[in-house]
């Protein structure tokens, strides 16, 4: 694929956002051997999160002549570009001796987040001028916080991505919204996506539920309470 001289590749693409997001929580003296504690897993497995869909989806959709790389090829790339990633990876250190047959039992917490975010960049699909979620169940309320001026906004840092300023966000149960929509299937790595509705059967959205979740948001992150008018 014929990629333009102004267009970050995507191996430069994907070493950047590891050099950002990922180098700085990485040890520096590390090897396959290695065995990282659950809580160094974790930080790790949501950094790496971001990188892919930074790349799979946000790079992709500047720039939709990159190549969508899935699961089994982002792995490949980011423990080439990152040796020390191999030992946060249990079905890579295994890949040329078995086949990846159950998601839960063979993937490290790592690789089953690349695995989700690969997921979620497809279906959003970096193609489309506007994803289509209908159906989606609404699992975050993102508040865009701003003082009356519209001049200055609220933001966090290291609330959802490790070095990065975010918008104040708060998880929703979903389970009451549709259960359906997600599953997976037991004994194969494919993800099953029941998401085609009929509008008529589609879930319905507690909006004064999820304003509530908002103010909640706001409370716990500025310790007031706030008026203001949510965007949904």
């Amino acid at each position: 694929m014929d990629v333009s001289s102004d267009v970050c590749p995507t191996e430069d693409a994907v070493h950047v956002f590891l050099q950002h997001l990922v180098d700085p929580f990485l040890p520096e003296k590390s090897s396959v051997r290695d065995n990282p504690s659950l809580s160094q897993h974790q930080l790790i497995a949501k950094q790496v999160h971001s990188v892919v869909l930074l790349y799979n989806y946000y790079h992709r959709k500047q720039h939709p002549e990159l190549e969508y790389l899935p699961f089994n090829e982002f792995c490949k790339l980011i423990v080439v570009l990152r040796p020390p990633l191999l030992a946060y990876m249990q079905f890579m250190q295994k890949l040329n001796e078995v086949e990846l047959i159950d998601v839960e039992k063979q993937l490290s917490l790592t690789e089953k987040v690349i695995m989700d975010a690969c997921d979620i960049s497809q279906c959003l699909d970096a193609s489309k001028t506007v994803p289509n979620v209908q159906g989606w169940p609404i699992s975050k309320v993102s508040i865009l916080l701003l003082d009356s001026k519209k001049e200055n906004c609220f933001l966090l840092f290291d609330s959802i991505t490790s070095g990065v300023w975010s918008v104040v966000e708060k998880n929703v149960d979903t389970s009451s919204q549709n259960p359906e929509v997600e599953s997976e299937t037991k004994n194969t790595n494919k993800r099953k996506r029941v998401i085609r509705k009929s509008v008529r059967d589609e879930f319905k959205v507690d909006e004064n539920g999820l304003l509530q979740v908002g103010y909640s948001a706001i409370k716990e992150a500025t310790g007031d309470d706030v008026n203001m008018t949510m965007a949904h």
